[in-house]
């Protein structure tokens, strides 16, 4: 009989903590009060995707909440450095992960990412604690609101608190939030909450790379215009869309993707991203219809932006040339300049040659240079006027 996996127990054994939480709020019953955003609840090691430098790997699971505000369970890793501890504590880093897809084997603990895992690997090899999280929604606990910015960003701060819970384990108490693409627009999203820069475990920068932004909406208008869509981004079509209605379970799918969009919105359910660039490439025409449902999912995509926040802490924004994504040079643009008029230190690197993905690894050294800078007690320089 083949050993369940890791991952396999401790999201069994999330679940049935999730139960008791769940539990915990019937009317009528009065077991333990649930426990708090942050609270550990459960770790092992991480024997299936942990990085491969750290010293140790934990995967762990945390309460935090829903994007709806109600009680979750989130899975989350932690990776520590193999040297010893400098008197103040590893400084950490806590990475907010792109899209992967929606089916339940797609949540990032569980999907290879060579540019992301070399990204990250060389954190630990620098002497940082590398946080990671799943996002409330993946796996049993419920549908996945992909693209819920301040959902992720809180997702994130909780397992930052979570990972100091670990027996042995000695943190700095600040920390930077790095991510990518929608996790980029997370950790931009943590940038801009007020509660994020004070408290137990400020928050002291950010590090946004390709994040999303005011990009996707502009990026789906034109796909129901019926504007070409470069092959990079037509999974985002479907994830985009399938994110929306686990927010909003009201909106009408059948009425707003037409009938070709259709097969590649069952495949959300099953494929990850990686499966569904596979796919035979949708037939020139529009894909999405105009319409009330249309205007909703408009509307909770406008809502993701983090373009009309003011910024709590330093930002460095870090965008590809060649990017073909709903992350393009001109719209991460137009959000650093709406960031700049509401007051933010903003760092803006572009990288010439580089695409959505191999961005990651061609950011490491200047993320390298902002994180030294910041906890150093520097101030980045701004390329705001």
């Amino acid at each position: 009989m083949r050993a369940t996996p890791v991952w396999l127990q401790v999201r069994r054994l999330a679940a049935l903590a999730l139960g008791s939480l769940l539990v915990a709020g019937c009317a009528g019953m009065s077991p333990a009060a649930p426990p708090a955003p942050g609270q550990l609840l459960l770790a092992s090691p991480d024997k299936l995707h942990g990085l491969p430098d750290a010293g140790r790997n934990w995967v762990i699971s945390y309460a935090s909440t829903t994007f709806d505000g109600a009680n979750a369970v989130v899975v989350g890793q932690v990776a520590l450095p193999r040297t010893r501890a400098p008197a103040g504590g590893y400084p950490v880093i806590a990475w907010a992960n792109g899209s992967t897809g929606l089916a339940p084997q797609c949540a990032p603990s569980l999907v290879v990412n060579r540019e992301r895992d070399a990204f990250l690997n060389a954190w630990v090899q620098q002497g940082y604690a590398v946080v990671r999280t799943d996002y409330a929604g993946w796996g049993a606990f419920g549908p996945v609101p992909d693209l819920h910015s301040r959902s992720n960003a809180e997702n994130l701060a909780d397992a930052v608190a979570a990972a100091h819970a670990l027996d042995g384990v000695k943190l700095r108490p600040d920390w930077i939030a790095v991510g990518h693409s929608k996790g980029g627009g997370a950790v931009l999203w943590a940038a801009g909450l007020p509660d994020r820069s004070a408290g137990r475990y400020p928050l002291r920068a950010a590090i946004a790379i390709a994040p999303t932004g005011p990009g996707v909406l502009r990026f789906m208008d034109s796909v129901m215009r019926g504007e070409a869509v470069a092959v990079p981004a037509l999974p985002f079509v479907s994830l985009t869309v399938m994110s929306a209605k686990a927010m909003n379970p009201a909106i009408d799918v059948q009425a707003l993707a037409s009938p070709a969009l259709r097969p590649h919105l069952e495949a959300m359910g099953s494929a990850c991203l990686s499966g569904l660039f596979a796919m035979p490439p949708l037939p020139p025409g529009p894909y999405l219809k105009p319409g009330a449902a249309y205007d909703a999912m408009a509307r909770l995509l406008a809502a993701q932006d983090a373009s009309s926040l003011t910024m709590r802490v330093p930002v460095s924004v870090i965008q590809g040339e060649k990017d073909e994504t709903t992350v393009t040079p001109d719209t991460t643009a137009a959000m650093v300049r709406s960031l700049c008029a509401r007051g933010a230190t903003v760092q803006l690197k572009q990288y010439a040659g580089q695409t959505h993905r191999s961005v990651i690894g061609a950011s490491q050294s200047d993320a390298f240079g902002f994180a030294r800078t910041v906890l150093d007690a520097g101030r980045p320089a701004s390329d705001c006027p």
